[in-house]
């Protein structure tokens, strides 16, 4: 059977001859920075002959995944495989708090790790323990969506409201702490009159009213001062055919919405590439067109938000190597695509292993493991880029200072003079200050011996 994505790839590498420059270029000005270290003993003088090693121990951008399958499978094998090759390559991890499953029956979330199994929706405090042993950082996903609502929720809009309001402060209080990122509106451009969607289907009729957006908004910030409030959208709405510039939907209504007062901390523009194995070409021909994803990037840069591509998912559609090795081959140039991106803060794959996904998205094969949790190519690759390709390291002697060009993270910094060791953990980040540090700024970093 014809695999369409492998004319998606050969369209893609027809604009090499504009792309691998451009992409090489920003990765350098957008992703690293010049920094400084400088080694001297207790009376401030610089040392001279130190043998230094640096290591990159974890990026500041913010490489994801979704945690819905995290100790779900029934044998201990695959739940530990499961995490280790989570925590391998992801920095991540996006917490699922979708209200039907959260809160099946009312006034009793499911937080703690001993909460009854409920399919692709561990306990939260499970996920969050996870995170906090290995490091990681947690996004809350999603607090007002238009789906996956509890059967009690009321039919009064007013008492619907406070049941909304107290969600969003049990939340708040257990995991405002812990959790700085949250998707507040998810899905909403293609929603319009719950009445006329039908098949008994329990929906959050607020979404009909017309200040929603700004309701939700302003009720997670009451709760969420601190955190980062996102608008996720599909891939269509963002990517897609509703794209027109900034004549399209999720442009105009963000556009209204930060005229309006309503702060929005980021957008999310999900990449769920579905469609037929044999026709792919022809459905996601648009969407996958390299020259389509800088201009959509760069136009909603002109609100100056970071940018998530918060939910991916490329089929390889089976097991078989051509499939897994065409996957790879398309994944790997959509995340160099997107790591490049001055806007682009954060890519989150969404199901790490194939037949975890939800329902008929199963058909898709777009895990990045098999089910029995092996890797498959387009996970080497990820972990490729990410753990060596998109690594700084060195080691040398070194006397005073050391000025190096290094991705923006957290370092191991391994110092050894005349017998004595010392070993620190320093973070360089892109300076908040107003002063771009891509360009000259050696900000220095002491370490005494």
């Amino acid at each position: 059977m014809t695999n369409g994505i492998e004319t998606i790839i050969k369209k893609f590498d027809s604009y090499n001859d504009y792309l691998s420059g451009k992409i090489t270029r920003d990765i350098e000005e957008n992703r690293k920075g010049q920094f400084a270290l400088c080694f001297k003993n207790q009376d401030g003088e610089l040392l001279s002959d130190v043998h230094v090693k640096i290591k990159q121990k974890k990026h500041a951008f913010k490489f994801g995944c979704s945690s819905f399958y995290l100790d779900q499978f029934e044998d201990e094998e695959r739940r530990k495989l499961y995490r280790e090759r989570f925590k391998q390559v992801f920095n991540y991890a996006v917490v699922p708090f979708y209200w039907d499953t959260l809160e099946v029956e009312q006034g009793k979330p499911r937080f703690e790790s001993d909460s009854p199994f409920v399919s692709r929706r561990p306990p939260i405090d499970t996920i969050m323990n996870f995170c906090k042993e290995n490091g990681i950082r947690a996004k809350g996903h999603c607090l007002v969506y238009n789906a996956f609502q509890p059967q009690w929720i009321s039919d009064d809009n007013e008492i619907l409201k406070r049941q909304v309001d107290k969600r969003i402060k049990e939340i708040a209080q257990r995991y405002g702490d812990d959790i700085f990122d949250f998707d507040v509106i998810n899905e909403m451009i293609t929603i319009y009159k719950n009445a006329y969607k039908g098949n008994s289907v329990r929906n959050l009729q607020i979404t009909d009213e017309p200040n929603h957006e700004k309701w939700a908004f302003d009720t997670c910030r009451r709760y969420l001062p601190n955190a980062n409030l996102y608008w996720n959208e599909g891939m269509f709405e963002t990517f897609g055919e509703h794209y027109k510039g900034f004549r399209s939907f999720y442009y105009l209504i963000i556009e209204k919405m930060l005229r309006e007062g309503v702060k929005i901390d980021g957008l999310g523009m999900q990449y769920h590439a579905y469609a037929p194995k044999e026709t792919a070409d022809k459905h996601l021909s648009t969407v996958c067109n390299p020259l389509r994803i800088i201009d959509v990037l760069e136009r909603y840069g002109d609100f100056k938000l970071p940018i998530h591509i918060s939910e991916v998912s490329i089929p390889s559609y089976s097991n078989e190597s051509q499939d897994e090795e065409l996957q790879a081959e398309l994944t790997k140039r959509l995340f160099k695509l997107w790591f490049s991106s001055k806007y682009c803060e954060s890519i989150v794959w969404w199901n790490l292993c194939d037949n975890t996904a939800y329902q008929s998205e199963n058909a898709f094969h777009a895990g990045l493991l098999r089910n029995d949790c092996s890797e498959k190519p387009a996970y080497k690759e990820i972990d490729r880029l990410i753990n060596k390709e998109w690594n700084t390291s060195l080691e040398q002697n070194v006397s005073g200072c050391l000025r190096f060009s290094g991705f923006y993270g957290e370092y191991e910094i391994e110092v050894e003079y005349q017998g004595q060791k010392l070993v620190k953990t320093i973070s360089l980040r892109r300076d908040n200050t107003g002063y771009d540090n891509r360009l000259c700024d050696f900000r220095i970093k002491e370490i005494v011996l």
